[in-house]
């Protein structure tokens, strides 16, 4: 193995985990050679190892050769990060204006106060906003992360970026283009909602203080997390199915059919929590069981709990399955109308 072989295979060694890094050696392998049969054409003598030394020093380090391939080394680059900060403000101020609410219901459901116990609860409610706004923060970047090194460059460029042409008044929206944005927020809010349901179950619930102690009521039953390995399906599903559409711009029949699979799915899954027993641990002994409320209005409390639940499950399976239907029948239209 010559001096040019070992310093193509260092130089990989540097490249990043792409697609085309054998295209790369071999287009540097060739390229050098062809320098090598330069030099010794010029120095009229053949090529030796004291020439390949001179040139691969001419050539550079392996290292800085490699990095000339990938000119752009962000964890989340200039293309990507004005979407990267709207997104973030948006989840931050979503998941700030609620755990404030709940901190403000929490203070106004309690017994009255001293000053000590109503300065910690207003510090938890803080400390849990910054530990949501920071674990929300880890989801958006990994995110945005994995969509910089898989997404291609053009499908990210603020409206401001682009040229405005005076002929686009007279187009039609094109029904096939993806918005990068909504997609985007898709993930991201997937992503929030796996790692919260999987990975931080205790934080969905009712938080109630007596005394110097706080209880908490969970809200959701045995049955929720025995169907939330299949709900999960669902979710990261919907992550794929993002990506690709954020990867190639536009729907086409595959991802259709795919979005179509993942609703029917959901359906499925909305009717077993539906038809099974509830979900919803917020029950009328429970209710009466926290202290917080006289057996009258935990039982209005509970059954109206109970019931709204599974009215919600029902409404949103019904959205769904009108959305699969209109997808369906688009999806028909447009292949009957391309074939004729």
């Amino acid at each position: 193995m010559n001096l040019i072989d070992r310093y193509v295979i260092e130089v990989g060694k540097h490249l990043p985990l792409v697609k085309g890094r054998k295209d790369i050696e071999k287009e540097l392998r060739s390229t050098l050679e062809d320098m090598l049969e330069d030099h010794a054409q010029k120095a009229g003598r053949a090529a030796d190892e004291t020439m390949e030394i001179e040139l691969l020093k001419e050539y550079g380090a392996p290292e800085k050769v490699a990095a000339t391939y990938n000119p752009q080394p962000y964890l989340i680059g200039p293309r990507m990060y004005p979407f990267f900060l709207m997104v973030l403000k948006i989840v931050t101020a979503v998941i700030t204006i609620v755990l404030l609410v709940l901190t403000g219901v929490k203070i106004a459901t309690m017994s009255p106060m001293a000053g000590p116990e109503f300065a910690k609860v207003i510090g938890d409610g803080l400390a849990g906003i910054i530990s949501a706004v920071i674990a929300a923060f880890g989801n958006i970047v990994l995110v945005f992360a994995i969509l910089e090194r898989f997404v291609p460059a053009a499908e990210f460029k603020m409206d401001e970026e682009k040229e405005w042409d005076p002929a686009s008044l007279k187009k039609e929206p094109e029904p096939d283009e993806v918005k990068a944005w909504e997609s985007i927020l898709a993930i991201v809010f997937t992503f929030i909602a796996l790692s919260i349901f999987n990975y931080n179950p205790q934080w969905i619930g009712i938080y109630t203080v007596s005394g110097d102690k706080w209880n908490i009521i969970p809200i959701l039953t045995e049955s929720f997390f025995h169907w939330l390995p299949w709900i999960n399906i669902g979710w990261i599903a919907e992550i794929v199915l993002n990506g690709i559409l954020l990867r190639t711009g536009r729907w086409n029949l595959a991802t259709r059919v795919f979005s179509i699979g993942i609703k029917i799915f959901q359906v499925v899954i909305g009717l077993f929590l539906l038809t099974g027993p509830s979900i919803l641990a917020v029950t009328p002994e429970s209710l009466l069981a926290s202290g917080i409320f006289d057996a009258d209005a935990a039982q209005i409390l509970g059954t109206m709990a109970q019931n709204g639940v599974r009215g919600l499950i029902g409404l949103i399976i019904f959205i769904t399955m009108i959305e699969v239907i209109k997808a369906s029948y688009k999806l028909i239209t447009q292949n009957t109308s391309t074939r004729a």
